[in-house]
């Protein structure tokens, strides 16, 4: 009787309404709204926490307020918006950062919520978790989670304000903007599809059958020539983006590559973290000298390391005369260690003018492990076929030039 008297009062009580009006409305569409591409159970289980403490954070230190509300209401809204786009683990950290201050700014205060508030918001959590799953189960409800977490947070925290609200909503409204500008440039540089830093693509025609298969990293013997020769059994030929720094050391494998008729990329020369920032971006010509010397063309396509990529970037790329290609399938093949697992992952995810990223190599590292893809390479292949899919060169699959009249 007691608890039922308690959640009797939370029903009562302003806040707790109006949580659960807001909730009601927002949540659901962020539970849809996408999650990294290449997030995992341990992604979600970190940005949980993280995404709460946010929010939790910004509550503390704003006052409730009109301008608090819009301002939270612009920011979830990003939040959301980014989610949609967000494509490796750094983004959803980024994301949630955002969402979390969001709901910590539409946040109402609750003193005491009590359990019945609680067990409210952990139902709500549940609930987005699973409607998340059941629309795309890649993360188990990344997005609605970190949501759902925060509000949790934010409801059981105690909200008094800070000594100086005025001054205090200033210094975090300051903060907050130029974090979302960081969120803007962080998620529109790393994701795959995103052109808002310049012109790529991540994918041929729709309306072909044929589908484009890719390797970075290399060159990496053996596992090169091993991968090279699955394809050429099954007819056909791939592509091959490879770094500057490992040609220099095996320059006879990427010949190999070229005899064979397989295509060859530009994709850098150190597979750096931070080389892209470089708004001159050397690299690009660097590993186009270096692929002069070795096979005596210059390629005509350039993926960037991690797929990272500047409005500079771009415009290098462009000027050169190239054109900057990412992917729509991946199937984090670098850490995958059960070849049927990435098999099937990438087989589920495949499509009509597909661009399917594989790794022959890891970082330009000569000696890096490929077995896993090597065994996995002959049942991609069975499954494309079974799926009516024709294996083709990138430059076959864009209808481009495979190689520059002038390097």
């Amino acid at each position: 009787m007691k608890r039922i008297a308690e959640l009797g009062d939370a029903l009562r009580d302003g806040a707790t309404l109006r949580w659960a009006a807001w909730a009601i409305v927002l949540l659901p569409g962020l539970a849809i709204a996408g999650a990294p591409i290449n997030s995992t159970p341990l992604l979600v289980v970190a940005v949980v926490p993280w995404a709460a403490l946010t929010a939790y954070g910004v509550r503390r230190l704003v006052p409730d307020s009109g301008p608090a509300l819009v301002f939270g209401l612009a920011t979830l809204a990003l939040g959301a918006w980014l989610l949609r786009y967000a494509s490796y683990p750094g983004s959803g950290y980024v994301t949630a950062n955002v969402v979390g201050a969001g709901v910590g700014l539409l946040a109402p205060p609750m003193k005491r919520p009590g359990r019945p508030a609680f067990a409210a918001l952990a139902s709500v959590a549940l609930g987005l978790g699973a409607l998340r799953w059941a629309v795309s189960a890649d993360a188990a409800g990344l997005a609605s989670c970190a949501v759902a977490a925060a509000l949790t947070a934010v409801g059981l925290g105690d909200t008094r304000l800070p000594k100086h609200p005025g001054l205090m909503a200033s210094v975090v409204g300051s903060i907050l903007v130029v974090y979302m500008a960081f969120a803007v440039f962080w998620v529109g540089s790393t994701a795959p599809s995103v052109q808002w830093f310049g012109a790529l693509t991540s994918h041929g025609p729709r309306s072909s059958n044929m589908v484009a298969l890719t390797f970075d990293d290399g060159p990496n013997p053996p596992y090169t020539e091993q991968i090279a020769g699955i394809l050429e059994n099954y007819g056909v030929r791939g592509t091959f983006f490879e770094v500057g720094k490992a040609i220099v050391q095996a320059p006879g494998t990427t010949q190999r590559l070229v005899q064979a008729g397989h295509l060859v990329g530009n994709h850098s020369y150190s597979h750096g973290n931070l080389t892209y920032l470089d708004p001159r971006y050397p690299e690009l010509a660097q590993t186009q000298q270096v692929l002069k010397d070795a096979t005596g063309f210059c390629p005509a396509v350039f993926r960037p390391p991690h797929g990272t990529h500047t409005p500079f970037m771009s415009q290098v790329v462009t000027d050169a005369g190239m054109r900057l290609v990412t992917w729509d399938v991946s199937a984090t093949d670098w850490s995958e260690t059960d070849p049927d697992a990435l098999a099937r992952n990438i087989l589920a995810k495949v499509k009509p003018g597909s661009i399917i990223l594989l790794h022959d190599g890891l970082d330009g590292n000569i000696g890096a492990d490929r077995s896993v893809l090597v065994q996995a390479l002959p049942k991609i292949m069975d499954g494309l076929k079974a799926k009516g899919y024709d294996v083709v060169r990138l430059d076959v699959l864009l209808g481009i030039q495979p190689t520059l009249k002038v390097c």
